[in-house]
């Protein structure tokens, strides 16, 4: 008992000091940084699949930053550790200079609820709500008052271009149009981090590249801090910075002339 008592001891001993040293070498200005990141996914006994191997990145606030790679590279593993959906195997992931490990339940929801937005590949609409309803519900979640769903629905959906189809339900509207909706559904609790997850890939290449333009305008606009995941090179192009991924590592980082 003793000794599994001191070895605990020594493993969060062990944790504090690295704790300190990542501290040390966080950026004021960072929104998102994480210190070899890893994920280990244990299949059967004697399997284990690393999706995440060992992954330090540093993304500033305001900034927009693609992840690109094959499949299975390790690219939506790292939009889940990063957006509080799964937990790390090993490393540390920080949020605005906040280790979100130390963070209960509660703060952990009101982090996903408030602080992120989160963009997904099939939209994720209520379908038997209105474009309205649908961009209302974290909001709802959130406990704001009437005045503010009010208020930023409207300037949202304003904002995407959808004001005029606010009572459409997501069966009648397109591809694009649901997928304005999911945009602004992520933007209308005013998070400072908006993850994108392969947000174009439902779409034609024109449609998808109008997404993407107003995600790039967002960003001008708004300073929100942008993680997005995509195959194509040319959408990841029109980011600021692109990471390119292969096996669970940043194999590259690549800024474009966006």
């Amino acid at each position: 008992m003793k000794k599994a008592k001191k070895r605990k001891e020594i493993q969060f001993l062990n944790s504090v000091l690295q704790e300190v040293k990542d501290y040390e070498l966080i950026n004021p200005s960072t929104m998102i940084q994480t210190f070899n990141l890893t994920k280990v996914y244990n299949i059967t006994e004697g399997i284990e699949i690393r999706a995440l191997n060992d992954v330090t990145i540093d993304i500033k606030k305001g900034e927009f930053v693609s992840v690109m790679g094959p499949s299975g590279s390790g690219k939506t593993t790292l939009l889940n550790m990063i957006g509080a959906l799964d937990n790390p195997t090993s490393g540390v992931v920080y949020i605005n200079r906040t280790n979100i490990a130390h963070m209960n339940d509660r703060q952990l929801t009101n982090l996903r609820l408030k602080e992120i937005g989160f963009i997904f590949q099939f939209y994720n609409l209520v379908p038997v709500l209105s474009a309205y309803e649908n961009v209302e519900l974290p909001m709802l979640f959130a406990g704001r008052t009437k005045q503010e769903i009010k208020r930023n629905v409207n300037k949202f959906l304003d904002l995407v271009g959808l004001s005029e189809k606010k009572d459409y339900l997501p069966s009648e509207l397109s591809g694009g149009e649901q997928q304005r909706v999911a945009i602004a559904r992520a933007l209308c609790n005013e998070p400072s981090i908006l993850i994108a997850d392969e947000p174009t890939g439902e779409l034609d290449s024109k449609m998808g590249m109008e997404i993407i333009k107003l995600l790039r305008d967002l960003n001008l606009e708004l300073h929100q801090t942008i993680l997005m995941v995509t195959h194509d090179p040319m959408i990841g192009a029109l980011a600021e910075r692109m990471l390119k991924m292969r096996d669970g590592k940043i194999i590259e980082t690549v800024i474009t002339n966006r």
